[in-house]
């Protein structure tokens, strides 16, 4: 059954939660009800529904009065969503249950909602595949774990991590999650000791971070991490990294063809941008030799220097930026 934290990261992942318990988002909803009336005026709802009501009717930020008037209605709802409630700052209230606040309309919650509880397993299907062919094309155009795993990131905004033979080969927060990230990776080499083989290994920590882990490969580890619990579409996008990051790293690297010679490259920086930016001016700005000599498909390095154009101000396909790369012995202008 959808529970609070299922339609919550489903509809409005950025709204808040301005009181009650993180425990008790895993509370199922059995539908939803709104209200544009204040206390004693609410209207009838059923046990484990969706009350979605109007920030207007919240004098001043006062959670308690709209708890209190829930109470004295014998009204039972798994969490109560404050709409268009974006700018609003609330005082959290005595009682535990869940209150969410957000910018979104009543009436797109309300019909978002129902259309979620009725076809979950729908959306979440759709959603899969969109994120698969996302993560894939990121891959595709940077063959590095943290390509895909940033854009899983950005689309589900949550911390995402993936450890390769026991390192961090990518660790991206969620905004505002950096302390976070901060976390995960004090506490990596302990989540890898007690890596879990359950179909649905999501745990909390004793300093309150919550892991999701999905395997990739022998030796590889796919993360998420945060300070709330989970939900399906979570389970869902972890299960889709994975699914690229299994390809991704299974993949050989093609070789030359039979009697092609393949130029050689310096040793490497460490920054697969500044080796990138290398390759390419004593390439003499072609990209084919470079990628070639960088190991890489045509198409990543591309990727890089459009990035490094956006970011640095810098082609190496230009002849100034590629003599000035090129007497920078150890690339530190870059």
């Amino acid at each position: 059954m959808t529970s609070v934290i299922d339609l919550w990261r489903w509809l409005e992942p950025e709204a808040r939660l301005v009181s009650g318990s993180a425990e008790r988002v895993g509370r199922p909803v059995r539908g939803v009800t709104r209200t544009r009336a204040a206390p004693p005026h609410l209207p009838p709802l059923g046990e484990g529904f969706l009350l979605v009501v109007d920030a207007p009717i919240i004098a001043d930020g006062n959670l308690d009065m709209l708890l209190a008037g829930v109470a004295a209605a014998g009204l039972d709802p798994s969490v109560i969503w404050v709409a268009g409630a974006e700018a609003i700052h609330f005082e959290p209230a005595a009682e535990d249950r869940p209150v969410l606040a957000g910018g979104m309309p009543t009436a797109a919650i309300e019909r978002r909602a129902v259309e979620h509880l009725e076809r979950e397993r729908e959306d979440l299907a759709a959603f899969a595949t969109t994120l698969r062919l996302a993560a894939a094309e990121a891959a595709l155009a940077d063959p590095q774990p943290s390509a895909p795993a940033g854009v899983v990131a950005t689309r589900l905004r949550r911390g995402v991590a993936v450890s390769v033979d026991g390192a961090l080969a990518s660790l991206n927060p969620r905004a505002a999650g950096r302390a976070l990230a901060t976390r995960f990776a004090a506490a990596h080499a302990r989540l890898l000791a007690a890596r879990s083989t359950a179909a649905s290994p999501a745990r909390r920590g004793r300093d309150g971070l919550w892991t999701l882990e999905r395997p990739v490969v022998d030796d590889a580890t796919a993360w998420l991490f945060d300070d709330l619990p989970f939900a399906r579409v979570d389970e869902v996008a972890l299960e889709s990294l994975a699914t690229t990051l299994r390809a991704l790293l299974r993949r050989k690297p093609a070789g030359p063809p039979e009697g092609r010679r393949i130029e050689r490259l310096p040793p490497s920086t460490g920054d697969p941008m500044r080796d990138t930016l290398l390759a390419v001016a004593r390439a003499n700005g072609r990209i084919a030799p470079a990628a070639r000599a960088l190991g890489v498909h045509r198409n990543t390095v591309l990727y890089r220097l459009r990035r490094a154009s956006v970011e640095l101000g810098i082609d190496p396909r230009r002849p100034d930026d590629a003599l000035r790369l090129l007497r920078s012995r150890d690339a530190d202008a870059i």
